[in-house]
């Protein structure tokens, strides 16, 4: 996530003269400290980091601070801000490669203020380095602001804070530990930081926060950095968290023990603690004034909470949550977390969803009635659970095996429910994604070469990355590659594990090496194309007899193939293993043949003329999805001309005009795609409603009535289409409202 950060010239010069206008003005209050007697080294008061602070007195110093700023000539502040960037400057240290240490426990007592937007915190801060040394660096979210540090008991000034990332670890701080610390010797700093988390600025994405305090809501992520963190996704740590806010409000997150709110009257406020003695990838927390439900399903617990009004799809969440945890269960093991499974409501400023040990982070369009029930994010959040929380990763470049698996694992289970055309679309689905920006990297190279949040690296880690769990269980077997992930939960449980690890787990179940696989399709790119020669013969006994040869164009290819035989009335199917360019294969059959089709059932990252086709297409609605609009168009121009009858083409062009409010261009492309192959069938309906969208806009509402009917009539209820061309017969569509999703089939 961290290559989304913005190194900027100006925002350094901003985030550098807040700095200075603060300390050369009003300080922030300092967190005080409760000294407690001391006990085996940790101090007998267990609220020994924050006393509670009065929002009054942030509103005086606030007050105070913004009267001063008023007072300050403007010159002062471009001058303090060009004095410290100096100083920064040279108290940067020369690159050096990073200390390696291992974090093992934090205890941490944050408040939140939410009308002030402020967190406050303090943490002990137990690591232990792995070769001796005399600094170390923790990753902190740029919006906060080191206050002090301290290693048995004294002060540490020699540290230095990047909060706006120039470095590229991103927004950081580099601390000076005095001298020289053995290796493996546990260490304990205790470091105190506040400040205000209101957007992205500071946090690892561009446009979308994972940490804010507010009023209407708050949540912390932990891929926000709101506390000093190490290795990113792989160092676990223990820990025993208490959340101070302001009464009325609560507070969900995972624990170990019972959760109970310790009121503290004379401030108005509650105390709530979370406890993890397991290493876990902490600090997943929401704060806010909940509609609660606590539900059970399949020997699980759920603890649900819903924003006032949103509570209406608790039930749907939970049922659908019930089944998803039951089926990875019986599939997979149990998770780490147990058998209590939190999920939270928070704001549309945020990710869709998000997963930390044990809680799920759901936005709230996500909670929105009129909207399809996001099923596939949720059993991919849900399959989170088991790959990169109960399995964690050694490090980053190994999130094929926490992305990867939770998109195969919701793709099985879809794979479970689905039948006949539901299917073959899931599984052509699947196969296009993968595709689509295939050649950009490998699954080994993406999360190094490529912006975690991008649609290629999407596309790659987690389509292809569960294209090619599907292959590999066609290659050993499906009882062995069932065990296989049932043995890899279990061997690696509360542990870290690489892709080579799984790699030495997948050779030794199937008991063949595996090199070639992980070589072709984890560390390499491009995909096989398939043709297929043939000859007919009719046998004595009037029987026809299939022969041919199916070759690949790839220098080498070692993989199971699925042929199909269509034929008059006997259609068969068999597996031909291809160790080269080409095998052949024999049919026999009583029916006069049709055709021979390779991977009827798209199992195989292959390429054709239809996908080409398709996968051209699928780039552009990525594009477009990013707002690229000019791309989008060429990239759909540019599939319709491999195929002129293409409706989803078409259809999807006209969404991009639809979305340009290019009302005409849209009514066009909408037509061609109700005259042109009508695949898929769904393509009818919303087009239908499309169309009567785009009458709407331009003010021809008898029109619009007449697609809006016209969908009705078809009968098709793909995504919930049939409501929505209702709701706009009943009230017509406001071009200038937000778009919903329930105006973009999931289909698309």
């Amino acid at each position: 996530m961290w290559k989304c950060y913005r190194s900027k010239v100006l925002d350094y010069y901003r985030v550098s003269g807040l700095y200075a206008l603060e300390s050369t003005s009003v300080k922030r209050p300092e967190p005080r400290i409760h000294e407690g007697a001391a006990s085996n080294g940790r101090p007998a008061n267990r609220f020994w980091l924050l006393t509670i602070q009065s929002p009054r007195l942030y509103n005086r110093r606030y007050k105070a601070m913004n009267k001063f700023k008023l007072i300050l000539p403007s010159v002062v502040a471009v001058f303090a801000a060009f004095m410290l960037a100096l100083a920064v400057n040279a108290q940067q240290p020369a690159p050096q490669q990073a200390s390696r240490f291992d974090v093992t426990h934090y205890r941490i007592e944050a408040q939140i203020i939410p009308d002030q937007h402020m967190l406050r915190a303090g943490a002990d801060v137990t690591f232990v380095p792995q070769d001796a040394t005399r600094s170390v660096v923790f990753e902190l979210n740029g919006s906060l602001k080191v206050e002090s540090i301290e290693m048995d008991g004294k002060a540490l000034t020699g540290y230095v804070q990047d909060a706006v990332g120039v470095g590229s670890l991103g927004p950081s701080v580099r601390i000076d530990l005095g001298s020289v610390i053995p290796a493996n010797q546990p260490v304990t700093l205790r470091i105190r930081w506040s400040g205000a988390l209101v957007s992205p600025e500071g946090g690892p994405l561009a446009t979308k926060r994972l940490a804010y305090v507010g009023t209407e809501g708050s949540y912390l992520m932990y891929a926000s950095r709101w506390f000093p963190f190490h290795d990113y996704a792989a160092d676990r740590a223990t820990s025993d968290i208490t959340f101070i806010v302001p009464s009325g409000l609560q507070v969900a997150g995972t624990s170990d023990d019972a959760v109970v709110a310790q009121p503290a009257p004379k401030e108005n406020a509650v105390r709530y603690r979370f406890v993890h003695r397991q290493p876990v990838l902490i600090g997943n927390f929401a704060a806010g004034q909940y509609i609660n439900k606590n539900l059970r399903y399949a020997n699980y617990d759920l603890n649900l909470y819903a924003m006032p009004g949103s509570e209406k799809r608790l039930e749907q969440y939970a049922e659908l949550t019930g089944r998803v945890l039951e089926f990875y269960t019986k599939k997979y093991g149990n998770p780490l977390f147990g058998r209590r499974l939190v999920v939270v409501q928070i704001d549309d400023e945020s990710l869709d969803a998000y997963s930390g040990p044990g809680i799920i982070f759901l936005s709230s369009k996500m909670f929105d009635t009129l909207r399809p029930l996001p099923e596939e994010k949720i059993e991919r959040e849900i399959a989170y659970q088991w790959w990169g929380q109960t399995v964690g990763l050694r490090s980053f470049d190994d999130a094929w095996l926490s992305q990867g698996l939770a998109e195969w694992s919701a793709f099985a289970y879809r794979e479970s429910t689905l039948s006949a055309g539901g299917l073959d679309a899931a599984q052509r689905e699947q196969q296009e994604r993968a595709l689509t920006f295939e050649q950009t990297a490998s699954i080994a190279r993406a999360p190094n070469a490529l912006d975690d949040q991008s649609a290629a690296y999407q596309s790659i880690v987690f389509y292809k990355g569960s294209m090619i769990f599907r292959m590999l269980r066609e290659t050993i077997g499906k009882e062995n590659f069932d065990r296989l992930l049932a043995t890899f939960l279990d061997t690696y449980k509360g542990k870290n594990a690489s892709i080579d690890d799984f790699e030495k787990l997948a050779a030794k179940i199937s008991q063949e090496n595996l090199r070639y696989f992980f070589a072709q399709w984890v560390e390499g790119t491009g995909v096989p194309e398939f043709t297929v020669d043939y000859q007919i013969i009719r046998t004595r006994s009037g029987k026809f007899r299939t022969r041919g040869t199916v070759k690949q164009n790839l220098e080498t290819l070692r993989m199971p193939v699925e042929l199909l035989l269509r034929a008059e009335g006997d259609n068969q199917q068999k597996i031909a293993r291809i160790e080269g360019r080409s095998e052949d294969f024999d049919f026999e059959s009583n029916g006069q043949p049709i055709e021979v089709v390779v991977d009827p059932n798209n199992k195989i990252l292959r390429m054709s003329d239809d996908l080409r086709v398709s996968i051209i297409a699928r780039r552009g609605i990525e594009q477009m999805k990013e707002g690229i609009y000019a791309e989008a168009q060429q990239q759909f121009e540019a599939a319709l001309k491999l195929d002129r009858s293409n409706s989803w083409v078409y259809y999807n062009l006209g969404l991009l005009f639809l979305e340009q409010r290019n009302w005409q261009q849209a009514l066009d492309n909408l037509e061609a795609s109700l005259i042109g192959n009508m695949k898929p069938a769904w393509i009818e309906v919303w087009a239908h409603i499309k169309r009567g969208n785009a009458y709407d806009a331009k003010g021809e509402r008898n029109r619009a009535v007449y697609e809006y009917n016209k969908a009705v009539q078809s009968g098709i209820d793909y995504d919930n289409a049939q409501a929505i061309a209702k709701k706009y017969l009943a009230s017509p569509y406001d071009p200038k409202a937000e778009q919903t999703a329930e105006a973009n089939p999931s289909g698309n």
